[in-house]
């Protein structure tokens, strides 16, 4: 299934927040931890996974890393389900269900 790894980091609580919050503005580990109400080792993995999935990008400024999402890919999987989620419903209409 495309996006099979993208739409199970986000199945993640934390994730979302992660999400929500750097919708919101970039962040750095610090910001996050504080907003979301976890320790830096836990935000850090989940960082790292939603980095490895593509959704989230870091750049270094100074001696830390601020997060942002990136939209490109949000708006793949978006389109993707929007198209996924239409076909399917109009089959179910074409089969009178």
């Amino acid at each position: 299934m495309p996006y099979e790894d993208e739409l199970k980091s986000l199945a993640n609580p934390i994730r979302q927040s992660v999400i929500d919050e750097l919708a919101r503005q970039p962040m750095s580990v610090r910001e996050l931890t504080s907003r979301i109400g976890v320790s830096q080792p836990v935000m850090s993995q989940h960082l790292k996974v939603l980095k490895e999935t593509g959704l989230i990008s870091a750049r270094a400024e100074g001696t830390r890393n601020i997060y942002c999402i990136n939209k490109v890919k949000l708006d793949e999987i978006r389109a993707f389900w929007t198209a996924h989620w239409s076909n399917l419903l109009a089959s179910i209409d074409e089969k009178g269900e």
